[in-house]
């Protein structure tokens, strides 16, 4: 039969477990708060890295792309106008002119734009085609009489190289969509450690003081055989 001593002592080995286990909840709840607020920071901290390249998205997003929208816009209308002009002048590289044309001696001459020229000086971007003359001929007359009909000078007209279409303005580069910083993932080793340092030294106490308690036990059985 028990002493009241051993009682005592066997009492007070169970409410050391229930102190441990009270002492391993409270700092696993420390070691949780930790972790929380090391984590919270964490999130602020990548959260402020992440701010600039956020608002260069919602910039890309709502502004860039947009402007680039539109100058793509723009620059494929004007250059359909252009290959539409550039056909145009390939099919018709010159235009005529409205030159008067004065016959005379060293002529003929043209009048252009209030100026006077013949084909030798005529600018270069000019050039002159032949078009008709009649020459004048002699009719048959009575009594040997000769009946003469006036010929026409030869007609030319002028024709002026016409400017070759340019294309206005070079094609719109697309915006550089913006590349997302490198961050860091939460680090939460430590805490693992700690929490696998926590539980060890916890399941090492509570088997000291099972194997206290069952050696208590055992010689308070060796003493009530001996007693009895």
């Amino acid at each position: 039969m028990a002493t009241a001593y051993q009682k005592r002592m066997m009492l007070r080995k169970q409410s050391d477990l229930t102190r441990l286990a009270d002492q391993y909840r409270k700092n696993v709840e420390g070691l949780t708060g930790e972790y929380q607020s090391a984590f919270a920071n964490y999130q602020k901290s990548a959260a402020e890295q992440l701010a600039p390249y956020e608002e260069a998205v919602r910039r890309y997003k709502e502004q860039d792309m947009p402007a680039f929208e539109r100058a793509k816009a723009d620059y494929e209308s004007r250059l359909e106008q252009f290959n539409q002009a550039m056909a145009d002048y390939e099919a018709n590289p010159t235009e005529r002119v409205n030159a008067r044309q004065i016959n005379g001696r060293g002529g003929p001459f043209f009048e252009i734009d209030g100026k006077r020229y013949n084909s030798a000086n005529l600018p270069a971007e000019y050039s002159v085609e032949y078009v008709d003359a009649v020459p004048a001929k002699t009719l048959g007359g009575g009594r040997g009489a000769k009946v003469i009909e006036p010929g026409r000078p030869a007609s030319y007209e002028v024709y002026r190289d016409r400017a070759m279409p340019k294309m206005r303005g070079s094609a719109p580069k697309a915006p550089s969509a913006p590349e997302r910083p490198a961050v860091a993932d939460f680090d939460s080793s430590q805490f693992e450690k700690k929490r696998g340092q926590l539980q060890q030294d916890y399941t090492r106490e509570v088997g000291e003081r099972k194997g206290a308690k069952l050696n208590a036990v055992r010689r308070t059985n060796r003493t009530l055989m001996r007693d009895a």
